[in-house]
């Protein structure tokens, strides 16, 4: 029989804060209303009328979704002899007629409520101190709890940060991202603002955070607080490993205000980079790595992976196009005759030598949009410098010289697409070794063919392995970046979801197409599971990104202390889990079910619907069946069945993930959270116990669950989950 918890005192103040929770909320309303009479807004003329009432609704509609939840804290300061109290919320209000505003969660003095500082200094000078911090959890315009979590009347930190965050943490999760804007603790704030400009890499265990902090650091970029850092959130891309993720990114993003974020896989974006959208990508390395048993040729596909993905690789494209360019303006000339009006026909020239050093200029000058328009462009100024053209007659004479330019360019840059210039590449020794940076080993190893074993598709394909080095090509030759109509421009920023998977050669030419310092990357080096094109360490990417720091979320705060134990023990066997401390939240004990102690038929179906029968028992809506392999979800769907469980299946990136009672593979369960998580197969027949890879998919698929844990094997479990 359980005990039911006693319900909390009510604090001292817990009426005069509903007093002001209702005041504030009068207030915003009379502020909509305001916003919302369109006679109001007149202008001088109807079009600025029209513009103004526009405007004034969009601030009503902003604001009104915020009325029910105005803000969720206060900060108690004194500034320069005087004291007030700010409330801090997810949206800021400005109270022009009374004492009712609140700071937004974003601002410099939001960020104290979450910080351990005790004092700052105004913009306008002055020493400020923080007096006391006070949660406030309000919902649907009421107030429900007040809590202290600093008062310097009271001794200090009062424990009540940890008391709040422990009660975010038992609250059933949904199939959308947990709001950690309430409840960030001081390490999570930081990474989250650390100063804009800046590279950041968060490297974060399964459960710290990170993706959520990354999403609020890209909100927290679009502040215009942030000056000439600020972003635009149209402007902004997030890359998701796959696509699932990348709709679930897509449908809680607009939750941040962040509306037009270009949300992809990097796939997507590089084949649509390339304008070969329907080509078909292929993953032949992963293939190898989990089905032949050939251990030399597994390490040789895995080195020849690692070696695609090399930073080197960039200037090793450089270099072959530098010298193919070179060889295609040898016996290049230029001579065409143009009109320019009050003058005869003048003859624009161009020597081999010239062209030759327009070449040199254009790599020198790396520009953006490629070398092809840049190029162009040299060749547009150099034109009309030498005949001196009046700027009135400038448009006239590009015009003539459009179609021999364009002859021109296809004559030194011609067949250079980045598909078959990329294989090219790779199939020519004298072009690998051109660049003096790869040894003879590692030329050997470009040019063979450990994948010959594996299928590929009969349609136009691609490899992931090939797909940053056929976007080295693009970034050269045809430009790399946001398209802008016909043109390119940097993302203002961009954020990379599970970091580790994404190679040293991709992260080089994300540098190119993003604005400097403006990359945000979040990651988990225990959790690589695709280490095959993936950095070795975070110094690998910190290379390609100048001046970024790694931050480290050292707490993991997804699952309770039952959970977090288990995954540290199996990542412990590589050796990266030592520092990673849960919060000390107590749940149920992990659940075991195998042929030994629940069913004596050698079926692992009865246990994984009983376990599905105890997690709802236990209150659990969201609960997910975590597979090996894509096939043996779509399997067990259909059988389940028999034993009254009908778990929807997702085995696919298009399928999306809503809810409810689901079974997916690992590889698609990552990044994704459950209130509840069943690990079938949980034992070392389904994960090789003597392969690093195998633990750490088990890793994973074990670090799913936030509340409730089960593990399911028809014979004996893992021996690092028994």
């Amino acid at each position: 029989m359980s005990v039911a918890k006693p319900a909390p005192a009510i604090h001292p103040d817990f009426d005069v804060e509903s007093a002001h929770l209702a005041e504030t909320i009068a207030a915003m309303i009379r502020q909509i209303e305001f916003w919302e009479d369109r006679d109001r807004n007149a202008g001088a003329d109807l079009e600025t009328s029209v513009t103004m009432a526009d405007t004034s609704e969009e601030h009503a509609a902003m604001l009104s979704v915020h009325v029910h939840q105005p803000y969720f804290g206060n900060l108690k300061v004194r500034v320069g002899g005087r004291e007030q109290t700010l409330y801090i919320g997810k949206h800021a209000f400005l109270d022009t007629r009374g004492g009712h505003s609140v700071v937004s969660w974003e601002s410099e003095v939001g960020s104290l409520f979450y910080s351990d500082a005790l004092g700052w200094t105004p913009r306008r000078g002055g020493q400020g101190v923080i007096r006391r911090r006070r949660q406030l959890d309000v919902a649907h315009k009421h107030l429900l709890r007040v809590t202290d979590l600093y008062d310097d009347e009271q001794g200090g930190d009062t424990g009540g940060r940890e008391e709040v965050l422990l009660r975010r943490l038992e609250e059933q999760s949904t199939a959308g991202m947990r709001d950690v804007v309430e409840t960030l603790q001081p390490e999570q704030n930081e990474a989250m603002r650390y100063p804009a400009g800046t590279p950041v890499i968060i490297q974060g265990a399964a459960g710290s955070g990170k993706t959520t902090i990354g999403f609020h650091r890209l909100a927290w970029m679009t502040n215009r607080d942030r000056g000439v850092h600020q972003a635009r959130p149209e402007a902004c891309m997030v890359l998701m490993p796959n696509r699932v993720l990348a709709a679930y990114a897509a449908r809680i993003l607009p939750e941040l205000e962040l509306q037009g974020v270009v949300v992809t896989t990097p796939e997507t974006w590089i084949t649509g980079l390339l304008g070969l959208e329907k080509l078909e990508v292929t993953d032949r390395t992963l293939t190898l790595l989990l089905t032949d048993t050939d251990n030399a040729r597994r390490a040789l596909a895995w080195r020849k992976a690692k070696l695609l993905g090399d930073a080197r690789m960039l200037d090793v494209v450089r270099t072959h196009l530098w010298n193919k360019f070179n060889a295609a303006i040898q016996g290049q000339s230029f001579s065409e005759r143009v009109e320019v009006r009050g003058r005869d026909p003048q003859t624009v020239t161009f020597t081999e030598a010239q062209l030759f050093g327009l070449l040199h200029d254009v790599f020198a000058a790396d520009p953006l949009d490629g070398y092809r328009a840049g190029y162009r462009r040299l060749l547009e100024e150099q034109a009309l410098a030498q005949l001196n053209v009046p700027e009135n007659e400038e448009i006239s004479v590009q015009r003539q010289l459009s179609t021999p330019f364009t002859t021109l360019l296809g004559r030194i840059f011609a067949s250079t697409t980045p598909v078959t210039e990329a294989r090219r590449l790779l199939t020519d020794p004298a072009a690998l070794s051109a660049s003096g940076l790869l040894t003879e080993k590692e030329i050997r190893l470009l040019l063979a063919d450990p994948l010959s074993g594996i299928p590929t598709p009969r349609r136009a394909h691609a490899d992931v392995t090939e797909l940053p080095l056929m976007l080295a090509v693009q970034a050269f030759t045809g430009g790399i970046g946001r398209a802008v109509g016909r043109t390119l421009e940097p993302f203002d920023h961009v954020v990379l979801d599970e970091a580790q998977d994404y190679s040293p050669l991709l992260y080089a030419l994300l540098q190119r197409a993003a604005r400097t310092g403006h990359i945000t990357a979040l990651g988990d080096l225990n959790q690589g599971m695709h280490g095959y094109k993936g950095p070795s360490s975070w110094e690998a990417v910190q290379e390609q990104l100048p001046g970024a720091q790694v931050l480290t979320l050292s707490r993991t705060f997804r699952s309770t202390r039952q959970i977090t134990g288990l995954g540290a023990r199996i990542a412990s066997t590589y050796n990266r889990a030592a520092d990673v401390k849960g919060v000390d939240r107590d749940g149920a004990e992990v659940q075991r079910y195998s042929g030994g102690n629940a069913d004596q038929s050698g079926d692992e179906r009865p246990l994984i619907a009983q376990a599905v029968r105890d997690a709802r028992a236990a209150g659990h809506t969201n609960i997910a069946i975590v597979t090996r392999r894509a096939a043996d979800a779509d399997r067990l769907s259909e059988e389940l069945r028999e034993f009254d469980t009908d778990a929807q299946p997702i085995t696919t990136q298009e399928h999306r993930y809503k809810g409810g009672l689901v079974i997916l593979p690992v590889n698609l369960a990552k990044g994704l959270e459950f209130s509840a998580a069943i690990v079938a197969g949980a034992n070392e027949q389904t994960y090789d116990n003597a392969v690093e890879y195998e633990r750490r998919l088990l890793y994973v698929a074990a670090s799913r669950a936030l509340h409730w844990l089960a593990l399911t094997s028809a014979g004996e479990l893992h021996p690092l989950v028994r």
